[in-house]
């Protein structure tokens, strides 16, 4: 062989050889790794009793994790297999009901990457017979009158005050022009929408405070200040949740206002102001400040109050998401309507634990300005007086907002962020990518902000970090943000049913096999017309000339495919 050849080839396993070393010398936490392997957290307490008799055992630790050689880690005594993810212990467990539990990992069974032993856990819970009750949805709201309702406000209105249980709430597929308010003395509702893209909540609103300012005399005229509309004063945003408890699913929260002009001022879809909030695959929709999160010290939980969003569309183009509280938002899109835009702007107090928490989420959306579209005479608004896409910027107090694991569709400016009227305590990111997935340059992050103070403009440093280390980066967990003491977990309202099978049409009568822990069955036309509900496996129909699909619901109301 060649000698030219096998010295090229040496050299490029050299070269091979000296990027994977540098690579893992890059990892923050291998240079942190002198310290203890340590539990950060469970998301099963010990002593819990759970209702599922399946599920996941999940432990997070503070670095990367390995199971030692020859040891064995059990589930009721057996020994099993577990998944692990870098710093995260996995093991699936199935399970009669009313059964006691123990998972146990033997001292030393698991390691770090510097051979540091774990000091070894045992894990016990209760799995209990999980008691489904066969019940109807408590409402159900259907545009054209084939419900209880066919306005949403009309059922909150008539569902009772101070449960300490869901009230399920049906909304099927329809554009609802209303006001929606859920006040305080309303928690536990359960909103189930349809479809997400069906299912609109809508209205023409607006926070103009004159004739003179942005939209001019068209959005004093849809303001909430204007004394001329009295049903609506007070009525800050499209739909507001002043009560604990409250969950949505499947469906839109817009402001027409926001969609259509693509122009300020304020126009919010929607205005969340309580503890234990959560929404799954909803869309919220607006151009500025379109979904606000106000917690006060007098809500329950106070400003550490809680939200939680997964699989989510978040859009809007100035501080579209914005206030404060506790916030975990997953798997969600935020979509920027314009170049220029800003996604959030944070107002949270020095008492705050977490913040603003986007884990796992995309930014997509415009980047770049059509002069077909918007005309030439609003250039120099639409792309926001020639700013670049930022993440967010501080608008009161001690702002709080982090974004792990972001996929960027567009180059945003180099500064991730830009001023406003404070300075941040916490401005960071974990692992930001490209739409690539190559990881973003931070060199060029945000250290100082300039603030107004009364005719001045002041400088300041930013103290805190821009980039999180590894170590960091995994206290930011669900279990750490949202469970809390008192262990809510919006997590088990989202898990479906299967789908029933064996969907029948004899002669009038549709049946269908139950579904284990369904508490009834939603019945809709083939082009998605509701039908009807029942708490048992058939149903009687009138139109025979279509086909028809049957959905399962799960005690908080969560709809099977």
């Amino acid at each position: 062989m060649n000698t030219k050849y096998i010295y090229k080839i040496s050299s490029y396993l050299f070269l091979c050889m000296l990027v994977l070393v540098a690579f893992a010398c890059k990892d923050d936490d291998n240079s942190e790794d002198t310290g203890a392997l340590a539990l950060v957290s469970s998301n099963i307490a010990e002593g819990a009793t759970l209702e599922d008799n399946s599920g996941y055992i999940e432990l997070t630790f503070n670095k990367k994790v390995r199971q030692a050689p020859n040891t064995s880690i059990t589930f009721n005594g057996n020994g099993i297999r577990i998944i692990i993810l870098n710093n995260v212990v996995r093991h699936k467990y199935s399970t009669s009901d009313n059964t006691d539990c123990t998972f146990k990992i033997p001292a030393g069974a698991l390691l770090d990457y510097s051979g540091n032993p774990y000091e070894g856990l045992t894990l016990n819970f209760k799995v209990m017979e999980e008691e489904v009750t066969p019940k109807l949805f408590d409402a159900i709201v259907e545009p054209n009158g084939n419900g209880d309702y066919t306005s949403i406000q009309a059922a909150i209105d008539a569902a009772p005050s101070n449960r300490t249980e869901p009230y399920l709430i049906f909304v099927a597929k329809g554009t609802y022009e209303e006001f929606v308010n859920v006040p305080k003395i309303k928690p536990f509702i359960h909103l189930i929408g349809q479809d997400k893209e069906n299912t609109i909540i809508t209205r023409m609103l607006t926070s103009a405070s004159n004739a003179t300012g942005d939209g001019g005399e068209e959005a004093w005229q849809y303001s909430w200040r204007n004394e001329a509309n009295q049903s609506e004063r007070f009525q800050e945003a499209v739909t507001m949740i002043y009560a604990t408890d409250f969950y949505a699913e499947n469906i839109s929260f817009e402001n027409k206002w926001g969609i259509e002009k693509l122009i300020g001022p304020m126009a919010e879809a929607m205005y969340t102001a309580n503890d234990r909030i959560a929404f799954n695959n909803c869309k919220f929709r607006s151009f500025q400040d379109t979904w606000q999160t106000k917690v006060q010290s007098s809500a329950d939980n106070g400003v550490n109050a809680r939200h939680y969003a997964t699989d989510c569309w978040i859009e809007g183009a100035v501080d579209y998401f914005y206030g404060n509280g506790n916030v975990l938002i997953e798997n969600t899109t935020l979509y920027n309507v314009r170049y220029g835009s800003v996604i959030t702007a944070a107002n949270h107090t020095e008492e705050t634990k977490w913040g603003y928490v986007f884990n796992n989420c995309t930014v997509d959306g415009i980047n770049k300005v059509d002069p077909e579209k918007y005309g030439t005479e609003s250039l120099d608004y639409i792309i926001g007086k020639g700013t670049a896409q930022t993440l967010g910027r501080p608008w009161q107090n001690s702002p709080i907002t982090v974004f792990l694991n972001t996929k960027l569709k567009f180059d945003i400016d180099p500064a991730g962020w830009r001023d406003m009227g404070a300075v941040p305590a916490l401005y960071a990111e974990y692992n930001t990518t490209d739409k690539k997935g190559k990881a973003v340059d931070m060199s060029n992050r945000k250290t100082q902000y300039t603030v107004k103070e009364g005719t001045n403009e002041v400088t300041y440093d930013y103290t805190g970090k821009t980039e999180l280390s590894y170590s960091e980066y995994i206290r930011y967990t669900y279990e750490n943000i949202i469970n809390g003491a008192d262990g809510w977990n919006p997590k088990k309202f989202m898990e479906k049913l299967q789908a029933p099978e064996n969907v029948i049409l004899s002669n009038t009568t549709l049946s269908w096999d139950a579904r284990y822990k369904a508490i009834c069955y939603l019945i809709f036309k083939e082009d998605g017309t509701f039908v009807g509900q029942t708490t048992g496996t058939s149903f009687e129909i009138s139109d025979t000339n279509t086909g028809y699909v049957v959905k399962a619901a799960n005690k908080y109301g969560t709809l099977s495919e």
